[in-house]
């Protein structure tokens, strides 16, 4: 009786043992994101009202990034995860309940091997000098620097030595207009369950270049950064390394952590000057590019743009109301250039849009197919525009369930011009966007969009694409901002100064 009295217990000790072991393969991943890109020239604070926030399970729907980390083998833990569309500064209560909430999350959380922040990267707060920093320095505070943080941003965020610091990987878009979002997202996750599985020790070099460049000016997908960024793969793989990363940073913000920079990561301290020289032959290349780094369209001011659509008869013409742009932070309600089109008699022109909620409440008021006297536009921006007077027939009105959301709209015509009215602040990068008002952009000679460069849809559909150079808070002419606090000198409000990576 005593051997299968022994047996029994030596395989009970045997399971007992394998199963402390296999749990303890499974590793804790937590997850978390304030994604948001703030522009500090905007009048505009930015408000709880703005952002859309997912929390736990609902984080993790239809996420790719959230379906490799659990194929391997990780055990996923969701915080809050919020977005809300380019605008001014973030409210500091506002940041400060969603930090609270994460911080709150990781205590709770128990024992973490990982965590993934899913960022934008040119957060900024009120009461902050560098909210970004804040939050993850107190992320550090709770988990120590034992636990693997790895982070995925826009390549339009402003991260300062401060918070390269505190975190162990990062890696952001390698293209403007963005294509690779959700592909970034995932490296992220992909290089953090890397580290963990092979307990590598990242190590982050990074040079700043100090050059602030509008997106327009930063194109990945033509010369000069098209060469630039294409060596981006290449290098990443090279021994010891892991990622490489060029930011071209966000300029509408007047913080000294505004600029251009290069960040190379390597697996570990030993790989640290192969990387720190990747990331100072890769900036050399940009500053010696900063020149060559213009606009890939024709431009000038709106009344121009207008009359050079004309030599393009028969084709669509889009023309960017370039510092009214919505997608970099301005308030979307500028009239200068629908005051343009009166102006000319412009006929077959779609204005999309303008955001006008009163305007909107009008139209609603008045009804499909009937006349309504307008003023519209130059309620949020009273800066740079003022209210222009229109009287038009309402052809379009969004139905109860999208006028009920953040998306409703109408579409009035006034001459041979549609006006589309969009009760919140966004712009129309989609062909979704122009279909849920009705409309087919191709069909327009002219199309005005309160954008920057096309996004990938409509850059990819565009017969032509012009560029007006409207005042507003995302002006293109950086030299004509009132800059107090970027670091200087800096390129181009310093021409003539020297630097050298």
């Amino acid at each position: 009786m005593k051997r299968p009295l022994l047996f029994i217990l030596s395989v009970l000790i045997l399971v007992s043992v394998f199963s402390c072991q296999t749990g303890s393969k499974q590793k804790r991943v937590l997850t978390l994101g304030i994604r948001h890109e703030s522009n500090t020239f905007s009048t505009l604070p930015v408000t709880m009202s703005d952002f859309t926030v997912w929390r736990g399970a609902e984080a993790l729907l239809g996420q790719k990034w959230a379906d490799v980390l659990k194929e391997a083998g990780m055990e996923v833990i969701p915080t809050l995860h919020a977005y809300a569309w380019p605008g001014g500064v973030v409210e500091q209560s506002v940041f400060e309940a969603f930090m609270n909430e994460i911080l709150d999350s990781i205590k709770n959380a128990g024992h973490l091997d990982g965590i993934y922040m899913d960022m934008h990267g040119a957060l900024h707060a009120e009461g902050y000098d560098d909210a970004q920093v804040t939050l993850i320095r107190k992320i550090r505070e709770l988990t120590g620097n034992d636990v693997l943080i790895s982070g995925s941003f826009d390549l339009h965020g402003n991260l300062s030595p401060g918070f390269v610091d505190e975190i162990d990987l990062l890696t952001a878009y390698r293209t403007a207009p963005h294509r690779d979002a959700e592909e970034t997202r995932v490296r992220a996750v992909e290089l953090l369950i890397d580290a963990l599985n092979s307990k590598w020790d990242p190590h982050i070099e990074s040079v700043e270049i100090p050059i602030l460049v509008p997106g327009e000016k930063s194109i990945t997908e033509v010369e000069p950064l098209n060469s630039i960024y294409s060596q981006i793969p290449v290098i990443a793989g090279r021994e010891g390394l892991l990622d490489v990363s060029v930011f071209a940073g966000y300029c509408w913000a007047d913080l000294p952590r505004s600029a251009m920079r290069v960040f190379v990561v390597a697996r570990d301290k030993k790989f640290s000057k192969a990387a720190r020289d990747e990331a100072a032959g890769l900036a050399g290349q940009i500053w010696d590019s900063r020149e060559k780094m213009v606009l890939d369209v024709p431009s000038g001011p709106a009344d121009d743009m207008i009359d050079m659509a004309g030599a393009y008869a028969g084709k669509t013409v889009f023309i960017s109301d370039s510092g009214d742009n919505t997608t970099a932070g301005a308030p979307g309600d500028n009239t200068q250039v629908l005051d343009a089109l009166m102006r000319k008699g412009a006929v077959n022109a779609l204005v999309a849009g303008i955001v006008d909620p009163d305007a909107l409440k009008e139209c609603l008021n008045a009804g499909f197919g009937n006349n309504v006297k307008l003023n519209l536009g130059g309620k949020k921006d009273h800066v740079f525009c003022k209210p222009i007077e229109i009287e038009a027939k309402v052809v379009f009105l969004s139905p109860d369930s999208l006028m009920e959301s953040d998306r409703g709209a109408a579409v009035v015509e006034n001459g041979g011009i549609k006006t589309v009215i969009i009760k919140s602040r966004r712009s129309f990068t989609t062909l979704r966007d122009f279909e849920e008002v009705g409309l087919d952009p191709l069909d327009f000679s002219i199309v005005v969009v309160k954008l920057g460069y096309l996004f990938p849809e409509l850059r990819d559909i565009a017969p032509v694409h012009l560029m007006a150079l409207t005042s507003g808070f995302c002006n293109l002419d950086m030299r004509s901002l009132p800059f107090r606090n970027v670091r200087r000198p800096i390129y181009p409000l310093d021409p003539d100064m020297v630097w050298q990576p």
